[in-house]
Formats: structure tokens, C-alpha cells, sequence
């Protein structure tokens, strides 16, 4: 029974020594490409965007460029929790009337889209890719020559992403990203309501 004991005692040595050795070759606890603690995401792209009042064949429509900044932090690794800028601008844009399209002809003129939300990223490691979604409020206006002409109510808005990122130093990465978002967004005087959906291709730099 003597040598018995002895064996298990060996073998549990042997085993916690293993797994020792295994966490020190794949687990760093010195924060280089982990994505934890304090969390930053810069994006600049463009894509497309398409307004149309529901329920009514007219819209407003064009190409856009988007701007997306997410600030927060991980609440594990590799999860993380941020709050959401995100703004897009569609200059010159054509305007679509049942199944005529008339082509915008005002350069100083733009449709944009405004969001201000929350949401949660969670990153597919060691490859690196990331899956995001987000909860915003948004509004929807027309500027014409820098200045505001129109512009809606709040509405809600859906954010989903999508993207791969490298590794350029022990805590920043750049890659491209996509992102759609879908905006229910009521005029001012609640008479109608606009059907938002923006799909973008961004630049991404990511500190984390």
C-alpha cells in the first residue's frame, strides 16, 4: 500500500508539472496580443447606404463614407464591452421614386446618418477575427452647403460586424472590417418613418 501511495504521488507531481508547462507555453499573462483590459477601435471606410420612407415607394440613396469609433474594455478575454460612435455621409445622393431614379445632381448637398450606442465584440483567437453587434439610437439629415435643413427623430438602430485584424505591435492590430446596420427612424412629427440600412467596408486599427 506503502509503494502505492508513493506511485500516485509521483504521477500527480508529474501531472501538475506537465500542465504547468503546458500554461506557460500558451497562456501570457503580460497583456501582448491578448485582447483584455482597456479597449480602443478606430475605422474609416465607405459603402453604401439606402433611406426610404416605409410603406412608400421613396428613397434616398448613394454612395457613403462612414466613420466608427468603439471605446471600452474586456469583462473577460476576448470579450469585450465598448460604447459606439458611428456616422455616415452620403454626398450628392439620388433620390428613387417608385421605379424611377433620379440621379442627384447638388454637390453641396449629403444624407447622414448619426449613432450613439453600446455593444459587444467577441474575438475568435488565435486567428484573430472578430464578431460584433451593437444597440444605437440614430437620426437621419440632409445638410446642404454645411449647414443642417432637415433632419428626423431617435430611432433605434442594429449594428452587426465582421472582421480580421494583424498584429503590427504587442497591443495594436489593423485589418478590415464590415459592418451593416438597420435604422427605424420617425420623422419629427411621427407622420412617417424611415427604414435605414448602411452596409460599410472599413479600415480597422484596434488597440487592446
Amino acid at each position: 500500500m506503502r509503494h502505492t501511495w508513493i506511485i500516485a504521488a509521483v504521477l500527480l507531481t508529474a501531472t501538475v508539472a506537465s500542465a504547468r508547462e503546458r500554461r506557460g507555453r500558451n497562456y501570457r499573462d503580460d497583456g501582448v496580443h491578448q485582447h483584455d483590459g482597456f479597449y480602443l477601435r478606430l475605422q474609416l471606410g465607405g459603402g453604401y447606404t439606402h433611406a426610404g420612407v416605409a410603406d412608400e415607394d421613396f428613397a434616398v440613396k448613394g454612395g457613403a463614407a462612414a466613420i466608427n469609433a468603439e471605446f471600452g474594455g474586456a469583462l473577460f478575454e476576448n470579450f469585450i464591452l465598448y460604447g459606439k460612435l458611428y456616422g455616415t455621409s452620403a454626398p450628392n445622393p439620388d433620390i428613387e421614386v417608385g421605379d424611377i431614379t433620379v440621379e442627384g445632381r447638388n454637390e453641396d448637398t449629403s444624407q447622414n446618418v448619426g449613432a450613439l450606442g453600446a455593444g459587444i465584440a467577441y474575438y475568435i483567437m488565435p486567428a484573430n477575427v472578430y464578431l460584433s453587434g451593437a444597440l444605437s439610437f440614430a437620426q437621419l439629415s440632409v445638410n446642404e452647403d454645411g449647414e443642417t435643413v432637415a433632419e428626423t427623430d431617435i430611432g433605434g438602430a442594429l449594428h452587426l460586424g465582421i472582421g480580421k485584424e494583424w498584429w503590427v505591435s504587442d497591443n495594436w492590430g489593423l485589418g478590415i472590417g464590415a459592418e451593416v446596420a438597420f435604422a427605424r427612424i420617425p420623422e419629427q412629427d411621427d407622420v412617417v418613418d424611415w427604414n435605414v440600412v448602411n452596409a460599410m467596408v472599413f479600415f480597422t486599427a484596434t488597440f487592446n
